[in-house]
């Protein structure tokens, strides 16, 4: 997938330079307080920023809450599973629904698990072209999952208007491995952390 930078993306990419910080910002319940770099199962990790009309959303989590498994496909069946979440990844819709179906999106960023393309289905095919683009920054960061496999999306939206003040997270109901989302976020002048589960999916920036 090709990212063509537009002056308001540039913008958010300049704010969003503030999401380095959110790394060093207390945290405050007991499954957040665990260092969010380590690769815990059932836990991933939103990283959202909203600057004027416009949105980054980093999502990083194991590969076993999205798959049910953390190795190379070895069945028709698991190659078809993760040429789905693959497709589900590329857009938004299993992460916010239609909250933001009227902001232009891209996904600068888009680290899938490198066993993914050990044995990959005709479907497959099409998306490796699109991972190729993003190769190097596979590399960037391999050191950082480890024997781990992860998956990392970046999502930019460029909005006609203002964004919600909420928003309801509907991984949940997508990928039941997903137990719990830590969330840091930037807001404007504020900032905060977040603790969702199944039964509170509602981020609010108070």
């Amino acid at each position: 997938m090709k990212y063509t930078t537009t002056p308001a993306n540039k913008r958010l990419v300049a704010a969003s330079g503030i999401l380095l910080g959110l790394t060093a910002m207390p945290l405050q319940t007991s499954v957040i307080a665990q260092e969010l770099g380590s690769h815990v199962h059932g836990l991933t990790e939103l990283n959202l920023v909203i600057a004027n009309q416009n949105v980054q959303i980093e999502f990083i989590s194991p590969a076993i809450n999205l798959l049910g498994f953390e190795r190379a496909s070895n069945s028709p069946e698991e190659n078809k599973l993760f040429n789905e979440v693959l497709e589900d990844l590329q857009a938004a819709e299993w992460l916010l629904s239609d909250q933001l179906e009227d902001c232009q999106m891209s996904t600068p960023v888009f680290e899938a698990p490198e066993f993914g393309s050990h044995e990959m289905s005709e479907g497959h095919e099409e998306h490796e072209h699109e991972h190729e683009e993003h190769e190097h920054e596979h590399e960037d960061h391999e050191h950082e999952t480890g024997d781990h496999a992860d998956f990392r999306v970046q999502y930019l939206f460029d909005c006609r208007s203002a964004p919600p003040s909420n928003f309801t997270v509907t991984a949940f109901d997508r990928f039941v491995g997903i137990e719990e989302i830590s969330v840091r976020w930037i807001v404007g002048r504020q900032q905060g952390v977040s603790n969702l589960t199944p039964s509170n999916a509602t981020l609010s920036f108070d």
